[in-house]
Formats: structure tokens, C-alpha cells, sequence
């Protein structure tokens, strides 16, 4: 099964058939860009949070294990900024899944 899209594989044909008087020559249209500033801030914002809460569940675990307290707003932040990227990047990938299977 090919890969190619259906649009390249007709206008191939209708240029390998001389007689049937299509011009040799089509004329590619471009799709709009689908890249949404909204879904690019909130991937950006997904990567933050989940590097923010790693860094910081990092640092409860290393303090925890060095015998010193830990800051609460450390706990804090963790328990919220991972979930928080989860939801945010399962968000996205729903929302690709769903644009793809539009068209």
C-alpha cells in the first residue's frame, strides 16, 4: 500500500495521459497551516509544567533523602504541575487525533 496521497496520484495520472488534454502541469495547492497559537502556547505551557514538576519532585526526593524538611509549596507544586501536564498534553493529543480524523 502506498503513502502517497490520493491528489499527487491523480494529478500523475492525468499528466502521464496526453489525450485526455489535461495540462501537464498542476498547479499545487498549498493547505492553510493548521499550527493554532493556542495549541502551540499550550503545548509550550504542558513541557514547562511538566519540567517544572520533575525538577521539583526531584529536589522533595533528594531533600527528603538527605534527612533535611522539605518546603511545603516544593510538595505542592509537584503534587499540581504533573497532573496539570498530563491533562494539558492528553488534551492535545485528543485534539490532534480528532483535527487528523476531520481531515
Amino acid at each position: 500500500m502506498s503513502n502517497t496521497p490520493p491528489d499527487k496520484i491523480r494529478a500523475h495520472t492525468a499528466s502521464a495521459d496526453p489525450a485526455s488534454g489535461a495540462s501537464a502541469v498542476a498547479p499545487e495547492r498549498r493547505a492553510p497551516s493548521r499550527r493554532s497559537p493556542v495549541r502551540r502556547a499550550a503545548a509550550v505551557l504542558a513541557a514547562v509544567l511538566a519540567v517544572f514538576g520533575l525538577g521539583t519532585l526531584a529536589a522533595v526526593l533528594l531533600l527528603a533523602l538527605g534527612g533535611q524538611s522539605v518546603a511545603p509549596w516544593l510538595v505542592a507544586a509537584s503534587f499540581y504541575a504533573l497532573p496539570l501536564a498530563f491533562l494539558l498534553m492528553a488534551g492535545l493529543v485528543i485534539d490532534g487525533i480528532r483535527r487528523r480524523r476531520r481531515g
